[in-house]
């Protein structure tokens, strides 16, 4: 590892981008076989200065796409772009991702335009989204008052609805400045994939399709059961008043208050909320079910590595198969501090939405409501499903930096007959490279992270047992 001062960015035939900074860099892409992968691009530093300049520039390893005898294709169908490809195609039809070609076998294919009907329609849902956040943004500031606090029921009457419209309206706004970067992301992790596939592929469709099926399934049991709670009043027995017209007000009325303080109701209003809701809602899921996805897809790219190195490390390497091996190991590490270039904004959105509301139900269930047995079991529920999807969430992040180390203790005790200076190259960068996404670089998501996650829902349980033994000692 070397301290150089150097141009942040690309050259490429002979032309020079970016500016002058100082940074550690290892020694990568060095071999023959490499260079004729990765073409005539010199790679002078990870550009850290922005996405902006990220995607102005040539990546460091999108020239693989350029010359594909070199590297080795295996399995195309469990690629990252073709596993994810169905679940954003789900995603598109709720207005998140304008990408065109999501669905074609190569990320060549993948297309940003400002003016399609995809775009338009991300425009149309994000305009929705943000009338309903204006309405909620304006009742929360003329309801959050100190008598909030001491009103039951106060604090989530005026924060709630301002907080869900406003972090499904960051989140579609987010997805919607991700999308022209999605592309080059995605060529970018498909050459990645290339370079390293002649040590095996990982299976991601399968993994992919659990992870989304679960979180969307119990997500939609949730959402149900908050419309039926949102709706005990209303009488489900075929009578003159048990009309969709008159359920759409009964369930506006209970659901979007503020909305009807300030309009009068009509069909059209009632149509136009309960959609938009539903839009909203699935927003709010979609952003950690993205998050799950993007972690799986790199750590399963670290626990192949991991595999092959501790299924071959007894064996007798040469000095150029250690260099290829930290090679691929340096090209992953790189390709995981590109991703958090622009995913950290979704995780962040990610934690700080989901602490919320976990919050929220938690103050929910300190008051009992007069609602019945089922109002009461749907807050317990809810809080239970979001603290369990929180902590899924911060594992499988968290499971990047797991596997980004897993290989040292293999390295530690690699025989003496098979140990050269690449070795220790690849062990001194495997120790000292940072590895791991980020909530806008303000945490950066490790087991230590889930720790405070962990400790900070028991101080809330602790605190909420502590008000019910207080409030029943009252009595």
């Amino acid at each position: 590892m070397m301290t150089v001062k150097m141009k942040e960015g690309f050259e490429v035939d002979g032309m020079k981008i970016g500016k002058v900074t100082s940074r550690k860099v290892w020694p990568l892409m060095t071999s023959q076989e490499t260079r004729n992968c990765l073409g005539r691009i010199r790679l002078h530093a990870l550009n850290r200065s922005g996405p902006r300049a990220a995607s102005k520039s040539r990546s460091f390893l999108r020239a693989a796409l350029e010359n594909p005898a070199d590297p080795i294709d295996r399995n195309p169908n469990e690629t990252f772009h073709c596993a994810i490809g169905p679940i954003l195609i789900i995603a598109q039809v709720f207005g998140l991702f304008p990408v065109m070609g999501i669905s074609s076998p190569s990320p060549k294919n993948l297309a940003y335009s400002r003016r399609s009907a995809r775009t338009i329609y991300s425009l149309i849902v994000i305009i929705s989204i943000a009338v309903m956040a204006g309405f909620s943004i304006m009742h929360m500031l003329k309801t959050l008052k100190a008598e909030a606090f001491e009103l039951k029921g106060g604090i989530t009457s005026a924060t709630s609805g301002a907080v869900f419209y406003g972090n499904s309206l960051i989140g579609a706004v987010i997805f919607l400045w991700l999308a022209p970067h999605w592309v080059v992301l995605q060529q970018d992790w498909r050459a990645m994939e290339r370079l390293i596939n002649r040590l095996g592929h990982p299976k991601l469709r399968w993994k992919f399709k659990i992870i989304t099926g679960i979180v969307l399934l119990l997500a939609l049991i949730e959402h149900l059961v908050s419309i039926v709670t949102n709706t005990i009043g209303f009488t489900y027995e075929k009578t003159e008043n048990s009309t969709i017209e008159h359920f759409l007000h009964f369930y506006s009325a209970t659901s979007h208050p503020f909305i009807l303080s300030s309009l009068d109701y009509n069909i059209a209003l009632g149509i136009f909320l309960f959609i938009i809701s539903k839009f909203a809602t699935f927003v709010w899921n979609f952003t950690d079910i993205f998050v799950m996805l993007i972690s799986t897809g790199l750590a399963e790219w670290y626990k192949t590595l991991n595999e092959s190195l501790i299924s071959t490390i007894g064996c007798h390497k040469t000095l150029s198969e250690w260099q290829a091996l930290r090679e691929y190991y340096a090209s992953l590490s790189l390709l995981v501090k590109q991703v958090d270039t622009y995913i950290s904004p979704i995780i962040l959105l990610s934690f700080a939405n989901n602490l919320y509301f976990i919050c929220l139900q938690l103050l929910n269930g300190l008051y009992p409501t007069d609602n019945g047995l089922l109002s009461n079991l749907y807050y317990f529920g809810s809080f239970v499903f979001m603290v369990t999807r929180t902590v899924t969430v911060t594992l499988l992040v968290a499971r990047i930096n797991d596997q980004s180390k897993l290989a040292l203790p293999v390295l530690y005790n690699c025989p003496a007959s098979t140990y050269c200076m690449e070795a220790q190259r690849l062990q001194q960068q495997l120790s000292s490279d940072d590895i791991a996404l980020t909530g806008l670089r303000f945490f950066s998501v490790t087991r230590n992270f889930m720790l405070a996650v962990r400790m900070f829902v028991v101080l809330l349980i602790l605190r909420k047992c502590i008000l019910g033994f207080i409030r029943v000692y009252k009595r």
